[in-house]
Order: C-alpha cells, then structure tokens, then sequence
C-alpha cells in the first residue's frame, strides 16, 4: 500500500512519461530478490544448465512452476553427442550403468518381413546410443544441485527489463519479484520468456507421436537394437531401454 500511494502522490505532478520512469524504479528497487543467474524450468534443459554453472563453480536459481520435479514421460533417446555432455557435467558413467548399449538398427514392413539393418559401430566405433528413463535422467540431475538451487511453485507470471536494459525483472504469480543479471528460458515449446524476446510460435508438423515404456519385472526378451516398422500410413517402433523396461513408440500424420 505505502508503495501504491507513493506512485499516486508522484503521478499529481509529472507528465506521463515520467510517470512511467518512476514506476518502473519503484517496482526494481522496492522488495525485490537479486539474483545473478536465473533459469526458468526444471525441465531437463534447465536442470543441465544449473548443474554444467555449478561445475565451473557458478550459481543458478531454476524456477519450476509445478510443485516437484515433472518426472511424466517416457525416455529420451541419446547419441554419443549426448554421452559427452552428461560426462561433461560428472553423470554419465552413473546413467549408462543403468541403460543398454543400443548395437544397431532393424527395418521391417509391416507385413514382418525385414528391409534392412546394421550396426551403429559399422563405421563409427565411437558411437554410443541408449535410451533413457526421463525419470531418471531429471532425478540424477537434480540430485546433484544444492537443496536450494531449484524454486518450486514458482509460475512465471510477467517478465520486463529495466529501463537501461542491464536487468531483468520477472514477476511470480505469488507476487514473488526478482531482478536477474541473466535469464536463461527453458521453459518448453510454449515458453513465455521465448515469446517476450520475440521468437515465434511454433508451427504444427502435421504429425503427433505417442510414446510409452513398457515395464517386464521378470525382464524384457528384446535384443539391444532399434526396432522400426513401416506400412502405408504406419511408423511404429520399439527400442530396449534397460533390462527390465522397453520404449514404444507410434507415429501418425493428421
């Protein structure tokens, strides 16, 4: 209230842009939290990026809307590219003991009968392909941040910069404001923060994939390949993730 007044009793006597001015030094200097580094979304992207700052001894304060890590999903599937970047922020040796190494491909129509295959190290022995728990990988991520580092409940309601343009302020929907030196966005396709710096919407594909894992407690009878199925309007495929669980997935053009 004492702020509100404030900004009233000013508004009696300047013009409107001036107005302006005050109130936007007002909001960034009357109970607002400093932070260096912010990262909106505890998704896989933001929980990378928290993990790879505090590596070279950096803090992040990682905002997540909902009220614990988003563990839903199926698994995602990593390349030696990938594998690098885990082991670039000290989790990959603890991921891939808990995933099969994938050795090739097989295609097969629709009807059962095999199209082609080979193997991922035919010609490049380096390569590394697995398919990972989204559970997992988020879980292992987060288990390594600072009890502190990831802000739950914390949905992103307005985002504006001050008016020399060497902060950012981003409102909370509990009221909660911060002032950040920089704003890293990974806050998913629909990013607020992506569409306050102007990027554009993203666009339809034409075609949706349903994905899940299934789970075999007495063990999955699957070699350790991908295993794709083509037919007239039909992809489909089925790829070993670990021991005990398989990823499915189907995709159909709308």
């Amino acid at each position: 209230m004492a702020l509100i007044s404030s900004i009233l009793q000013h508004a009696k006597s300047h013009s409107s842009s001036k107005i302006s001015t005050y109130i936007q030094r007002r909001l960034f200097s009357n109970d607002v939290r400093k932070e260096n580094i912010v990262i909106v979304g505890a998704g896989i992207a933001g929980l990378a990026s928290a993990l790879s700052l505090q590596r070279f001894g950096i803090r992040s304060l990682v905002l997540e809307q909902a009220e614990s890590l988003r563990t839903e999903g199926s698994s995602i599937t990593l390349s030696k590219n990938g594998w690098k970047a885990l082991d670039a922020i000290g989790v990959g040796d603890e991921l891939r003991s808990q995933f099969l190494d994938l050795q090739g491909v097989v295609i097969k129509s629709d009807d059962g009968k095999e199209l082609n295959s080979f193997g991922f190290k035919d010609e490049d022995k380096s390569q590394e392909l697995r398919v990972v728990e989204r559970r997992v990988l988020l879980e292992t991520l987060a288990s390594k941040l600072p009890p502190n580092a990831i802000s739950f409940s914390s949905k992103l309601s307005n985002i504006e910069t001050n008016e020399n343009g060497t902060n950012t302020l981003l409102q909370l929907q509990d009221g909660t404001r911060l002032s950040a030196e920089v704003v890293i966005a990974c806050d998913g396709v629909w990013s607020p923060t992506a569409k306050w710096m102007g990027f554009r919407q993203p666009k339809y594909a034409g075609h949706i994939a349903f994905r899940g894992l299934g789970y075999f407690p007495e063990g999955q009878p699957y070699e350790p390949k991908v295993n794709y199925t083509y037919g007239r309007g039909l992809r489909a495929a089925f790829v070993p993730a670990s021991k005990t669980k398989v990823q499915g997935s189907q995709i159909l053009q709308y």
